[in-house]
């Protein structure tokens, strides 16, 4: 059997840290964090953040590019249970037909956030897979409408949401 180390070790890979209120968030982006499986597609395998592979069936990874790609196995809100044992299954069940990727950052590519994003995007409308979205950025205009939009994402049963300062390079770590 062959190993590879990359697989069988934690990935270091960008992570959230707390909003404290203190950071001016005008015009960063923010969208709904997504209570799902993370998936890092490293170029050739997707893998969990511990590094661990999964196994999707083969169709489900049809056109995925050569570069990094890091987002969320989902179905929808509440369903965090169903999607953790059809993305963890070893063998690939037809539950993989009700799993989406859920794009939200293109990892070791030069740019700010949107360039970032804009890559996949370009990638996926040449090579299309009808399980792979990208998770919806909304521009925040200020503190108040930071606090209307996690209002109306906790009412609908999501988690939170993730807020990102689009000028940043992409980076490790928190």
């Amino acid at each position: 059997l062959w190993v590879n180390s990359a697989v069988s070790q934690e990935l270091t890979l960008q992570k959230a840290k707390r909003y404290s209120g203190d950071e001016d968030i005008t015009n960063w982006f923010m969208s709904e964090k997504l209570d799902g499986i993370r998936g890092y597609w490293d170029g050739n395998n997707l893998l969990t953040r511990k590094g661990k592979m999964i196994n999707p069936p083969k169709w489900f990874l049809d056109n995925y590019p050569p570069f990094e790609l890091d987002g969320e196995l989902w179905n929808e809100r509440n369903r965090f249970e169903f999607v953790q044992s059809t993305v963890l299954d070893k063998s690939p069940s037809n539950n993989w037909e009700k799993i989406t990727y859920n794009i939200f950052k293109v990892p070791n590519t030069t740019g700010g956030f949107s360039a970032r994003l804009q890559k996949a995007k370009e990638w996926f409308e040449d090579y299309p897979n009808s399980n792979v979205r990208f998770i919806p950025q909304i521009i925040c205009k200020d503190k108040e409408h930071l606090q209307q939009f996690l209002k109306e994402v906790e009412s609908k049963g999501g988690e939170g949401i993730i807020i990102k300062d689009p000028s940043q390079e992409y980076h490790t770590g928190r």
